[in-house]
């Protein structure tokens, strides 16, 4: 074996110089072991990082979680909120669609509808034309319609027309333009519903009735809602206002009328006619065959001629001096058509009063058509 150099350890060295072997052994071993356990420690780090795949998964962004017991709500949407598609913040702050329920609400039929009671109360106070446009989101038939009645009844304080009569604009007209007849008293609600929410005969119906309310304080403005039509629903709108107002307080429909160029002064007279007519002024029925005097409207040519009156029976008339034509049996229609006429003409009827006998001779009567006149 060679003699081992000397490496400054001085006597030490020299006398342990047998004994260097097991040292660099255990020095060897004692790195594998260093090694070994770094291994060790990275397995185990990365065994915490991965999936059962043994992939590293990508957590996404922590969401806030809904609330427990909340369903997803389809009859209301409101702008879907994404991580890839945020709602802009000029978006977020609108309210325009009834917030989710709170997690301790039962989200049952009813109290799902008074909810949107509730919800709809708080909205009639703010922008209409925002609340018209969260309701028309619904897409449940009930929710809409409790949705639209709150509005309403919050709107008009509780001033509604009779349940029978909502119900027969509803079905004539829809469920839309229908309750929106509870808002004709009040154009500017009424004009803003009709635009959001109504189209076709529903809103043309739905104006018309808006202008005969607004016609006796601003009449221009009452036709000037014909422009939102189509022209061809404009001859109707027209009708249908003349005639409103006519029923109301027919002088003024007549002076308006009378100022119009003669291509639409004729139609306006006669849809004014169509209400306040040229007659006599004699509500008329049938009974056993023969037409009933009923009633006498007050300051008509016949309560001033003070020759007829409740109960007398019409048995024939005649126009101006012609020959009387039986009147017995006449279907009642006829027969008012045979009493109207223009004004300033004669007509002259045969009755009998109310205590006559069958045999009892008629008398008769003679009257000056006037234009029937109302003024409510």
């Amino acid at each position: 074996m060679p003699r081992l150099r000397p490496t400054g350890l001085g006597n030490l060295g020299r006398s342990n110089a047998g004994g260097a072997q097991p040292l660099r052994s255990m020095k060897r071993s004692l790195g594998i072991l260093t090694v070994l356990a770094a291994l060790v420690a990275t397995v185990a780090v990365l065994r915490l990082g991965t999936g059962p795949s043994g992939v590293v998964p990508v957590v996404p962004p922590q969401q806030p979680p809904p609330p427990p017991n909340a369903p997803a709500d389809s009859t209301v949407p409101s702008p879907a909120a994404h991580p890839l598609n945020p709602i802009p913040s000029d978006q977020s702050a609108q309210v325009e669609s009834p917030p989710p329920p709170p997690a301790s609400v039962s989200l049952n039929k009813a109290d799902r509808l008074a909810q949107l009671r509730d919800t709809f109360r708080a909205m009639a106070k703010g922008d209409p034309v925002a609340a018209l446009r969260s309701a028309k989101r619904i897409t449940d038939d009930t929710e809409r319609e409790t949705a639209l009645l709150e509005l309403v009844t919050q709107w008009r304080k509780g001033e509604l027309a009779n349940s029978r009569e909502r119900a027969q604009a509803i079905a004539s007209y829809g469920l839309e333009a229908g309750l929106g007849f509870e808002l004709t008293k009040d154009p500017q609600l009424a004009l803003a519903w009709a635009d959001e929410l109504t189209e076709g005969p529903g809103r043309a119906a739905l104006l018309q009735q808006t202008a005969v309310a607004m016609v006796e304080g601003d009449p221009t403005s009452a036709f000037a809602l014909s422009d939102r039509l189509d022209p061809s629903e404009r001859r109707g709108f027209f009708d249908a206002v003349f005639a409103g107002w006519a029923g109301k307080d027919t002088d003024s429909a007549l002076q308006f009328a009378e100022q119009l160029p003669d291509a639409e002064r004729d139609p306006a007279l006669q849809a004014i006619r169509s209400v306040a007519p040229v007659g006599i002024g004699t509500q008329i029925g049938v009974q056993n065959g023969y037409a009933i005097i009923q009633g006498l409207l007050p300051g008509a040519p016949a309560e001033q001629s003070g020759q007829l009156g409740p109960g007398d029976r019409i048995l024939a008339i005649a126009q101006g001096d012609n020959a009387f034509v039986d009147a017995r049996g006449m279907p009642l229609k006829d027969l008012v058509d045979r009493i109207r006429g223009a004004p300033g003409t004669l007509v002259q009827l045969q009755v009998l009063s109310s205590e006559a006998g069958p045999d009892a001779t008629p008398r008769t009567v003679s009257i000056v058509r006037g234009q029937i006149k109302f003024k409510q």
